[in-house]
């Protein structure tokens, strides 16, 4: 008796099953996808933040080659 009800239940389950496995990979692949996305954005920050310390060394050293000494006054000494 118990086999007769347990199979009824295992065949008119069948179509909920499938749909749960369905939902489950339809999960398991937009947590793919949103682990691929971060680990994207991971290394768009790492390359960003190399460019800006890149640009920052760049116009650093161009900028204390481009100032100009300051000269003193008429006699050469600087003023106070």
């Amino acid at each position: 008796m118990w086999e007769l009800n347990h199979n009824n239940c295992l065949a008119s389950d069948a179509p909920l099953l499938a749909q749960m496995r369905a939902e489950l990979a339809d999960i398991g692949e937009k947590e793919r996808i949103l682990k691929e996305r971060s680990a994207d954005r991971e290394a768009y920050r790492y390359l960003l933040d190399a460019h800006r310390l890149t640009v920052r060394e760049s116009f650093l050293g161009e900028l204390l080659l481009n100032v100009a000494p300051q000269g003193g006054g008429e006699d050469g000494q600087l003023a106070a």
